[in-house]
């Protein structure tokens, strides 16, 4: 087989040095339009003559260097597993592919630690921007993501204490329309389902439910390590309350409270009417069908990408994105 000609070869045969070789084969523009190293012409064509008698191709990674571009962007999603997820990763890898990028996907699992891992290890790959769906205690790693310049933006939700560009729903007021939904079922004593996790998401939801069904409607707060317990026990005070309607703030916990309403007896949909935010394949097994929030999923990938390309290229023309903070907030709906 062929030896692979590499830049020490070509060094050793024109005679200079494989730092001289490697500053005019990888010599990268930078945003002012110049170059970033100084070599004479007669030594620049002599390198590139050599290379060329030699055969030599260039590998994709320093084809990558010499523009100052990976095309490489991170995505750091909560939940792979959820299909809310799933289907946000699908639209992404379509939508970066079609536009020339790779993409890194890490799954965060709503835990600090574990954010801040995946995004140190796609900055040592030297992605060009990030994608975040961040999580509680992830504000020093957002700052570490600011400080190193690396254009992002946020989706499902946004994190209180920075102001950086977001994309997400009116969490606010699509809860408004799904609790009167709800009372337009026949629900009359309402409660809601939620996540003990204090993300914007979920305290918008609550706001929105509290707006509608008043203050003294129960909200359950579940935690997504022991769902299946809480499911039970919030079910259990529902019955004893005699709750004939229910929300659910996401796809999760809507499957934990029918299993445990069902273990109960409940005829779910005649006893409990529930509306539920985001699809599940178990809500068109009960009659009526559960009614739920349709987050515009390909809308908010497309958005966010859009929005991150645009950065990365103002960027990369020298432009200052430090100001850009600007949030998108779509329109959900129900079915």
């Amino acid at each position: 087989m062929t030896k692979n000609v590499t830049i020490k070869d070509i060094a050793r045969e024109a005679g200079v040095s494989i730092a001289l070789v490697s500053f005019v084969m990888n010599n990268r523009i930078e945003a002012n339009g110049k170059k970033r190293y100084r070599v004479s012409e007669s030594t620049k064509q002599k390198i590139l003559e050599v290379a060329k008698r030699m055969n030599y191709r260039p590998s994709s990674a320093a084809r990558m260097l010499r523009k100052g571009r990976t095309h490489v962007i991170g995505i750091l999603l909560s939940d792979l597993a959820n299909i809310f997820y799933g289907i946000l990763a699908k639209e992404f890898e379509r939508i970066c592919y079609q536009n020339g990028y790779t993409v890194l996907f890490g799954s965060t699992e709503e835990d600090p630690e574990r954010f801040d891992r995946l995004v140190q290890s796609f900055l040592e790959k030297d992605v060009e921007g990030f994608i975040l769906v961040p999580c509680v205690g992830s504000g020093k790693t957002i700052t570490q993501i600011i400080e190193s310049g690396r254009p992002f933006v946020t989706i499902d939700r946004y994190h209180p204490d920075y102001h950086v560009p977001s994309v997400f729903i009116d969490n606010i007021g699509i809860m408004r329309k799904a609790v009167e939904a709800l009372i337009q079922q026949g629900g009359q004593r309402l409660g809601l389902v939620s996540y003990d996790l204090r993300i914007s998401t979920m305290i918008e939801r609550e706001e929105g439910f509290r707006d509608i069904a008043g203050n003294d409607a129960p909200i359950y707060l579940v935690n997504s390590d022991n769902m299946e317990r809480d499911a039970e026990k919030a079910t259990e005070d529902i019955l004893e309350r005699k709750l004939d309607g229910i929300v659910t703030a996401s796809n999760v916990i809507s499957v934990s409270m029918i299993k445990a309403l069902r273990k109960k007896g409940v005829k779910i949909q005649k006893d409990i009417h529930l509306v539920s935010f985001d699809f599940s394949n178990v809500y068109d097994l009960f009659s009526p069908a559960i009614t739920y929030v349709q987050q515009p999923l390909p809308q908010i990938a497309q958005e966010s990408a859009e929005y991150l390309f645009r950065l990365i290229d103002m960027k990369n023309r020298g432009e200052d994105i430090s100001n850009i903070k600007e949030n998108i907030i779509l329109k959900a709906s129900l079915i």
